[in-house]
């Protein structure tokens, strides 16, 4: 066989997908071989632009999925774009995460004239209203942020042909969904959409029908819900001793770097001042992010836990969503989430392109409803950690039919002794001893007998009209109306003949003049006619 004839060897990696040189010496500089199972799947799609709905976990490789088609096909027909007009709207939920995009998109964007801009709160709104007038290609932007400035018309969509929704379910947990509606309302009438969602729930999929046309749908493949290589235990521990038991974890795990989950603000300062006061004498940085800081902030802390400076860091679900941190070795649910979607949110911090990670959940009695749905949503039963001192068994634990966790009372054995009882008392003695009083009470009920009519002796409690036999009205309802009785007392007879009598004009003068007069002790008299007149001077 010929050279001429011999066939194409087909491209491998990146290759295969047709990027432009720019994107793929970017790919490379960066370390990418191989794609992931889901870009596998959505990159073409995207890059025809087709509606997509992708489903995969944290950590999938889904940001550089959407980012790299939606390069390409900028690159491919560029054009300079309008002043407060970009063409591409890629939307996410946090700031974490919408920074996040936007250093992938300016890494693998190098060498190419594509411009983009990140738009999240907490930054100063001038900077962004330079850079949107210059005009941009690519928006990456938080809900709240975007409308502010649509509001002013610093953002207008009617040349944005590229509609990204990133984190869905997130989204819509946080209530955003009115915003993303408004938004689509903005754009073209024949704009792309493309969705990903960690998880594919009742929302997501209503969300996804209200927004998508005829879309192409792929799904990474896993047998759990989570990654694989995340190893997942569960700590029995009393809410009071949670404390106790993290800073025991932290002596005694190796500490690289660990991510402690907490379901409030105020308990995430809290944990994180619990914990810099326990290793205030330790070389160990413990810090906290959430939502109430200020994005300047957010972003050092960040940066820290990133370059490993922090090796502790608290945080609130909302504000983890965006750490993409690399070398996260373990994951702690300080405190269980109420969703147990959070929960896979939570542990994908850890585990990432195939690493290994540990999840530790500490789990108190009320926790358990909460540990169940888990559970249910892994499909796994996580293995419960005993060796700690602050250990209890759960047996007692049961769900009650309102769904909420209560303790079984205990046997009575356990507190006859404390209570003055006796556990194996026999039944004999207890008989005997109880005789003189049975006794007493029936001499008792026999002095109150003899004091009974004979009427009352024969009660009957079946018989439903004893004491009744003289009532008129169970007479009328057994067909027996019995005759009224006429009255017989002299003075109501003669009460009735007053108010029969009529009285007269006469009787009805005098008895008005015999009304005692309360208006004064003078009677009126007219003025004196003779009597002299005060003269007006």
């Amino acid at each position: 066989m010929t050279q001429e004839n011999a066939p194409e060897t087909p491209l491998q990696g990146f290759d295969k997908f047709g990027f432009d040189k720019a994107i793929l010496k970017s790919i490379k500089k960066e370390g990418f071989e191989i794609p992931t199972p889901i870009q596998d799947m959505a990159i073409i799609p995207v890059m025809s632009g087709a509606d997509l709905m992708g489903i995969a976990q944290t950590g999938s490789g889904k940001t550089a999925a959407f980012c790299l088609p939606t390069i390409n096909k900028l690159i491919h027909e560029y054009q300079k774009p309008e002043s407060h007009r970009p063409k591409v709207l890629i939307l996410a939920p946090t700031r974490e995460l919408v920074m996040q995009i936007g250093k992938f998109v300016d890494q693998f964007s190098r060498g190419t004239p594509i411009s983009s801009l990140v738009v999240a709160g907490g930054q100063s709104y001038q900077p962004q209203i330079r850079r949107l007038k210059q005009g941009i290609d690519i928006l990456i932007s938080t809900p709240g942020r975007l409308i502010d400035h649509m509001s002013s018309n610093n953002v207008i969509l009617d040349q944005c042909h590229t509609f990204i929704l990133d984190e869905a379910d997130r989204m819509l947990d946080m209530g955003f969904i009115d915003e993303v509606k408004e938004v689509r309302k903005s754009l073209t009438v024949d704009h792309q959409t493309v969705m990903f969602s960690a998880t594919m729930n009742d929302k997501v999929r209503r969300l996804s029908k209200e927004l998508l046309r005829n879309p192409e749908y792929v799904e990474q493949e896993r047998k759990t819900v989570v990654a694989e290589t995340i190893a997942h235990k569960l700590m029995n521990v009393r809410r009071k001793n949670k404390t106790d038991l993290l800073i025991s974890l932290l002596k005694s795990e190796p500490l690289d770097k660990m991510l402690v989950f907490a379901r409030t603000k105020l308990g995430a300062d809290k944990l994180c001042d619990e914990l810099k006061h326990a290793f205030k004498d330790t070389d160990i940085r413990i810090d906290a992010i959430h939502g109430d800081k200020k994005q300047r902030t957010r972003e050092k802390i960040l940066l820290n836990f990133r370059k490993g400076r922090t090796k502790v860091l608290v945080a609130t679900d909302v504000a983890a969503r965006g750490i993409d941190v690399d070398g996260i070795s373990h994951v702690i649910n300080y405190e269980l989430p109420i969703e147990a979607e959070n929960y896979v949110h939570r542990v994908g911090r850890t585990g990432r392109a195939g690493e290994s990670g540990i999840a530790i959940s500490f789990c108190d009695p009320s926790d358990m409803r909460l540990l169940k749905e888990i559970e249910a949503l892994l499909k796994i039963k996580v293995e419960v950690d005993d060796d700690h001192q602050y250990h209890f068994e759960q047996t007692g634990i049961t769900d009650n039919k309102k769904g909420r966790t209560r303790n079984r009372r205990p046997s009575r054995e356990k507190f006859d002794k404390s209570r003055g009882r006796r556990a194996n008392t026999d039944k004999k003695q207890q008989k005997e001893k109880l005789a003189p009083v049975r006794k007493r009470k029936k001499e008792q009920k026999n002095v109150q007998n003899e004091t009974l009519t004979p009427k009352q002796k024969n009660f009957d409690p079946l018989d439903s009209n004893f004491g009744f036999d003289d009532d008129p009205v169970l007479d009328k309802l057994r067909g027996k109306a019995g005759k009224r009785k006429k009255k017989t007392d002299k003075r109501d007879q003669a009460d009735d003949t007053k108010l029969k009598k009529r009285k007269t004009r006469k009787d009805r003068v005098t008895a008005r003049g015999n009304v005692k007069q309360t208006g004064g002790s003078k009677p009126f008299s007219p003025r004196n006619k003779t009597a002299p007149r005060r003269s007006s001077k």
